[in-house]
């Protein structure tokens, strides 16, 4: 089940929207947007998703364990607290067969209750059931992100029914138009008359080239528009939710990369695991001394879990180690210019030296997507 892929959807959309509205007219001064946007959510499970009660089971598991890590078990390591609310994710990646997983949007509500766990101490206080349940079950973020902080959220709710005006509908209408034009005529486009002029399992370097930078921007075309429409739902719904793309082909460094491209998982992986990682490193006696090794192990492993997350076929793992070797090669090469105040590009022009290093990650990026994309012929 695809976001945003389907009729049903957009019907669906077509009702959420103009209920919420009227709610407000109906409901301000007597119920919260907080507790009608979780109805709302708790109702669009119950019509759209196949089988419901896959999602309601893995709800009511997260909402128990992390309840219990807010402020029951609040001397267990971060660590095993981190699994317990994994542990389903896990058990599908590994493809265990559990009748009660398996469904979309299992990653992206195991890494917004990871969020709220790991940020305990400054969320405890605000901590509200009803909050909860609309974050995790957002309909619009609900199947593919974007990844958004629960704090952010609950400050978008906490303003209440005022977040629901004219303003706010006209803008979410201009991105969910966009994210139409972006996923469904130019991610078609190429698609149909791009992709498909291509032997996919072709060693033939003509057809590897065409596919790796077709896919490429196939990807970027779907994916962006997915994430445009998913935020103009938002905030037509009273929600803002945090953008995802910002102009990646335009990128001069990997870090820069994820920054502009997925770039609620890029942040959620730097302050949830990467940060983490590099923590634990710098408290071993034999690394202190050792800044850009620990620098390079917690990238590198940030990368190779984003890869398994994705899955755990080996195209996956390929594509996320590649991403880490770049952002590991390009952090040892400037920690080195650092180190001995050199700078590579002498007097060159920066002009020049932005069009080289833009050209550079272009084709490093695209072909790690070819790798991703489970099209390149040398894994299969």
């Amino acid at each position: 089940m695809l976001p945003f892929a389907d009729i049903d959807f957009y019907l669906l959309f077509f009702l959420l929207v103009p209920l919420l509205h009227l709610a407000k007219l109906i409901l301000r001064g007597r119920v919260s947007l907080a507790a009608t946007i979780a109805f709302l959510s708790l109702f669009f499970v119950a019509v759209y998703y196949p089988k419901p009660v896959q999602l309601l089971a893995f709800t009511a598991y997260q909402c128990l364990f992390t309840w219990l890590l807010l402020f029951k078990w609040r001397r267990l390591h971060g660590l095993l607290g981190c699994l317990i609310l994994a542990l389903p994710m896990v058990l599908v990646k590994l493809d265990v067969e559990v009748d009660t997983l398996g469904f979309a949007g299992i990653s992206y509500i195991t890494f917004r209750c990871v969020q709220v766990y790991l940020d305990g101490e400054q969320l405890r206080e605000r901590f509200r059931f009803t909050d909860f349940i609309g974050f995790l079950l957002f309909t619009p973020s609900l199947l593919a992100g974007p990844i958004d902080r629960y704090e952010r959220f609950k400050g978008d709710l906490d303003q209440g029914w005022s977040r629901l005006n004219r303003s706010a509908l006209i803008a979410g209408w201009e991105l969910i138009v966009l994210g139409l034009l972006h996923k469904f005529v130019g991610a078609e486009l190429v698609d149909r008359y791009w992709l498909g002029r291509f032997a996919q399992e072709s060693t033939a370097a003509a057809d590897m080239a065409g596919i790796m930078y077709g896919y490429a921007i196939y990807l970027y075309l779907d994916f962006a528009g997915y994430s445009l429409l998913a935020i103009g739902l938002g905030r037509m719904m009273g929600v803002e939710l945090p953008r995802n793309f910002d102009r990646p082909w335009l990128t001069e460094t990997p870090p820069d990369f994820w920054k502009r491209w997925h770039v609620s998982l890029g942040d959620w992986l730097r302050d949830y695991f990467f940060r983490p990682i590099y923590k634990s490193l710098s408290g071993i006696q034999r690394l202190r001394t050792w800044p850009l090794l620990k620098q390079n192990i917690a990238l590198f492993s940030t990368f190779l879990l984003m890869g398994c997350w994705n899955g755990l076929e080996a195209h996956y793992i390929v594509s996320g180690s590649l991403f880490g070797l770049y952002s590991v090669a390009y952090n040892s090469y400037q920690y080195q210019n650092r180190k001995h105040k050199r700078n590579f590009w002498g007097s060159t022009p920066s002009w020049a030296v932005r069009a080289v290093s833009i050209l550079i990650m272009v084709q490093l990026t695209c072909f790690a997507l070819y790798v991703f994309s489970g099209r390149f012929p040398y894994l299969h």
